[in-house]
């Protein structure tokens, strides 16, 4: 071969190894010149059936007509210049063509006919299975509006055998069902084809395509959860894929189950396509889904959309009516191609597609729209603005504070100048308080202060103390505990010298809760007592109160007994709003301590008790539910209830219980094997987290576990960029925390075939847990990190064995231990046959071999045993290799992997070709091949 023809060849392997896109395509066009250029007739087939791949990878049908057309010429020409690879790609590519006719008005009904024709000819002489020729006729009866002709392929499609030109089992199916829902047959098409979405095609569309089909069926027969379920992975899978199909199903869905919200975000990342689609039917099919799921979008919201370089924004009124107007033109013109108006029908079917039953998603998302209050929460209709004011403030004042919040939205402040100077600095004061979880504490503070100046101002000196001891409360959060801490002091002091009995107590109450967040366990025990006492005597009114703080008191000194039965009493008497709510998070949290699981049942009273009208107290009560959740590990049991908490959190507007709540939820998903709606759930509290104040305690776990997710679901860069966002993160003085996320750090980088920055983070992982006195952890890190190195780290490899040695005697589980040194001696066996070193391999195999058969792990110890053969083999001792691999043979069972199963017949069959032995006649051999090829 001449130098110019090699050089063509090493343009091609250059341009075929570069990644998917235009300038691989526009390469490989160049390369196809120049094989043309020399004549190089197999070299030119080569390059057009990668430029027909190349063509379907992009989604343009168009670019794979010229390299199409150009195989038909050349397999004329000479057919022994296809190998048998190429041959088989040029007839599966005629299936593509038909699809990239139909799906372009600028091709005939003609030309479509004949190119089918075409295609049933030659799958026919060649003896391929009909089935697809069937499904092609189908589709194409089913475009025009031909009923009886899509009856009849589609009939022959269902029932005819598959064959070497019809499309993975998996996308067949997807294709009936697809049929069966268009025909109204939901439930046949889900019973066709949920059995094969526990099968692994390993096809690059499933199983997004079959879960995409079957979602309208799911909504359609009412079952909710799986048609979530479906969408949820199957999105997962289509959002990120820039010019493929069923974007517009999800667009569909997302529009008529009420998921509009998610539908924005997933039509967002595809705002390229209203001006840039691959083909006439994919725009049309994009802008009709996405047009619909317009009509259901705020008219206030604008999209970015691209077109040849420059981007124009568009309200979603604007957008909706572009392609509105795109889908019916481009319908129009297949309708004229047609002579039928099938396909605008269905375009305008699927523009005026009404709401379906509503889909939960698997994790609820904050709304842009405002929140109608439920039915409870509407306005306290009362004339007299100043007796609403007294009633408001006589429900505070009696613990009602729900009703006390509901009478104080219910009067507008712009009437509180209306009010007698006392009552209205008293509205004032509850108005500040009632802000203090929502507004900037400054704001509330300076309020609270000039409502009291207005109560001293007024006489109201009793009522005065009162309100200053309970902005001591709030300054705690602003100034710490000793500044309040000292104002409380000072309003229990007035109060015993001049305050009602009313007011002698709450000040003990308020004190003794600033002391217990100070840990004064005495005198917060000592102020309980002489304000329960003082109640009792004097204040009858605040009994329920003072008992449920003594309780609290009795739960934070550990006498859970007593603080449970207390607050058990106390609930059967019907107290107050305000007691009540504390009684039973003080409740929740006694049980869910003591792993009791009737905390659950608390916890569902404690949510529903206080559900409206909603303020922070609504979000505590989900917090606390989440929490006890948690804590009690009924994750899974309990998902329903972690997503309303999701859903409170971002009503309520509280971005670290969202973001709480979605890790918590992500558990229950986990452990209830649901890795994608896991990922979804941590997303979204991702999403939070960098949208507003999180605190940093919540971020490290949420990225931390959002990286172990994504990399179980193969999602290794998106791993890898949560995990090293957690890393940055981790405080120094957590080397715990940092040890654990360099250990999956090092697995994913490894998985991106990082081998240095994989060893050297399970190297920085086996440091970190050192420093914690863990080392079992970091002898595993640090074997971890001599697997990982490349084999010209050899040297390297052998000084992380020796210190990961070092430690094998403070592992204190035997079996861990053991595990560890078998895999010691595995790694240096490798390194050993790495230099020639064939007696010392062969030894330290053994070594692993043996310490593999104590731990019970038989396919391990299949494994080295072939090994071991293999090692044999290469010293030139065929004999003993032979022996060995028989023995693997009798270790292997029906388990064994087909990876064992090969090795174990190639080392066999290459030991006994050495010994001149025959190798068909082999009992084992022949065993082990056909076990290969079933």
């Amino acid at each position: 071969m001449n130098e110019e023809k090699e050089a063509a060849e090493r343009q091609f392997v250059e341009a075929y190894h570069l990644p998917e896109g235009m300038p691989r395509h526009e390469a490989l066009e160049r390369a196809a010149r120049a094989a043309d250029a020399l004549d190089h007739l197999p070299l030119a087939v080569s390059c057009r059936i990668a430029l027909i791949r190349s063509a379907y990878d992009l989604g343009r049908y168009d670019l794979m007509l010229a390299p199409f057309a150009w195989c038909g010429t050349a397999e004329q020409r000479d057919p022994t210049a296809f190998d048998e690879w190429e041959l088989h790609s040029y007839d599966w590519a005629h299936k593509w063509i038909v699809s990239g006719l139909i799906a372009d008005p600028r091709f005939t009904l003609e030309q479509i006919g004949s190119f089918v024709d075409q295609l049933a000819e030659r799958y026919q002489r060649l003896g391929y299975s009909m089935q697809p020729v069937h499904g092609v006729r189908a589709d194409l009866a089913a475009h025009v509006g031909d009923d009886e002709a899509y009856r009849e392929h589609f009939a022959k499609y269902l029932a005819m055998d598959r064959g070497p030109m019809s499309d993975c089992e998996a996308c067949v199916i997807e294709e009936q069902a697809g049929h069966l829902i268009r025909q109204g047959r939901h439930a046949e098409a889900v019973a066709h084809a949920e059995h094969q979405l526990a099968q692994d095609t390993g096809c690059a569309t499933q199983p997004q395509g079959i879960l995409t089909t079957l979602t309208p069926a799911f909504v359609a027969l009412g079952d909710v959860d799986r048609a979530r379920e479906a969408h949820v992975v199957a999105y997962r899978l289509v959002r990120d894929d820039l010019v493929g199909g069923y974007l517009d199903d999800h667009l569909e869905f997302c529009a008529t189950s009420g998921n509009v919200r998610r539908g924005v975000e997933l039509l967002r990342g595809h705002l390229h396509r209203v001006h840039h689609s691959t083909s006439p039917s994919r725009a049309m099919h994009f802008a009709a889904g996405a047009a619909l799921l317009l009509s259901r979008v705020s008219p206030d919201e604008e999209f970015a959309v691209p077109r040849d370089g420059r981007t124009t924004v568009l309200s979603a009124p604007e957008l909706r009516e572009l392609l509105e107007a795109q889908a019916l033109e481009i319908a129009a013109r297949f309708d004229l191609r047609n002579g039928s108006d099938a396909v605008s029908t269905r375009i305008r079917a699927t523009l005026a597609a009404p709401d379906t039953v509503p889909v939960p998603l698997a994790v609820p998302v904050a709304s842009t729209a405002p929140v109608a209050p439920p039915v409870d929460e509407e306005p306290v209709e009362v004339a007299d603005p100043v007796e609403l004011a007294r009633q408001l403030c006589d429900a505070f004042d009696q613990g009602e504070f729900i009703l006390g919040m509901r009478l104080l939205r219910s009067l507008p402040e712009d009437l509180d100048p209306l009010l007698p100077e006392s009552l209205g600095a008293l509205v004032a004061a509850r108005r500040a308080i009632a802000g203090g979880h929502v507004r900037p504490k400054e704001e509330v503070l300076a309020e609270l202060d000039a409502a009291v100046e207005r109560l001293v101002a007024c006489g109201e000196h009793d009522l005065a103390n009162r309100f200053r001891a309970r902005g001591a409360g709030l300054r705690a959060e602003e100034g710490g505990s000793a500044e309040s801490t000292a104002i409380a002091r000072t309003c229990l002091a007035e109060a015993d010298v001049t305050g009602t009995p009313y007011t002698r107590v709450l000040t003990r109450l308020l004190l003794a809760d600033l002391l217990a967040d100070a840990d004064e366990t005495d005198e917060h025990g000592a102020l309980t007592a002489e304000a329960l006492d003082l109640a009792r005597a004097e204040a009858p009114g605040l009994v329920a109160r003072a008992r449920c703080d003594r309780a609290q008191y009795l739960a934070t000194t550990g006498q859970l007994d007593e603080a449970h039965a207390e607050v058990v009493d106390l609930l059967s008497d019907a107290p107050s709003a305000s007691v009540r709510f504390d009684a039973l998070r003080l409740l929740l949290k006694i049980q869910t301590v003591r792993g009791d699981e009737e905390a659950v049942r608390t916890a569902a009273e404690f949510v529903g008790a206080f559900r409206t009208p909603r303020g922070p107290w609504t979000a505590e009560t989900h917090r606390q539910r989440v929490a006890s959740i948690e804590r009690l590990g009924l994750e899974a049991e309990h998902l329903a209830e972690l997503r309303d908490a999701v859903s409170a959190g971002h009503e309520v507007g509280v971005p670290d219980d969202v973001a709480k709540a979605c890790y918590a939820l992500a558990g229950g998903y986990l452990k209830a094997g649901r890795f994608v709606e896991a990922a979804e759930a941590l997303e979204e509290a991702v999403r939070v987290i960098e949208g507003g104040e999180v605190d940093p305690d919540v971020i490290v776990p949420v990225r931390y576990r959002l990286g172990q997710v994504c990399a179980r679901l193969d999602e290794t860069e998106a791993a890898r960029r949560h995990l090293e966002v957690a890393l940055g993160l981790v405080p120094a003085d957590e080397p715990w925390r940092r040890a654990m996320v360099l250990d999956v750090l090092a697995g994913v980088l490894r998985r991106l075939d990082l081998p240095l920055e994989a060893a050297s983070a399970y190297q920085g992982a086996a440091a970190a847990w050192q420093e914690v006195d863990e080392p079992a952890e970091a002898a595993g890190s640090l074997v971890e990190a001599a697997a990982a190195l490349p084999n010209e780290e050899s040297a390297e490899c052998a000084t992380t064995l020796t210190e990961a040695e070092r430690l094998l005697p403070s592992v204190d589980d035997p079996d861990h231990r053991t595990h560890l040194t078998a895999r010691i001696a595995a790694i240096r066996a490798f390194l050993h046959i790495q230099a020639g070193e064939h007696a010392a391999a062969i030894e330290q195999n053994g070594i692993a071999e043996e310490l593999a058969a104590q731990l019970g792990d038989l396919d391990w110890q299949t494994f080295l045993v072939v090994r071991g053969a293999r090692f044999l083999l290469d010293s030139g001792d065929p004999t003993n290799a032979e022996a060995e691999a028989r023995r693997a043979g009798t270790l292997i069972t029906d388990e064994t992997p087909p990876q064992i199963l090969g090795d174990t017949a190639n080392v066999l069959e290459e030991a006994l070709r050495n010994q001149s032995k025959p190798t068909s006649s082999d009992p084992l051999l022949r065993a082990l091949t056909t076990r290969l090829e079933a």
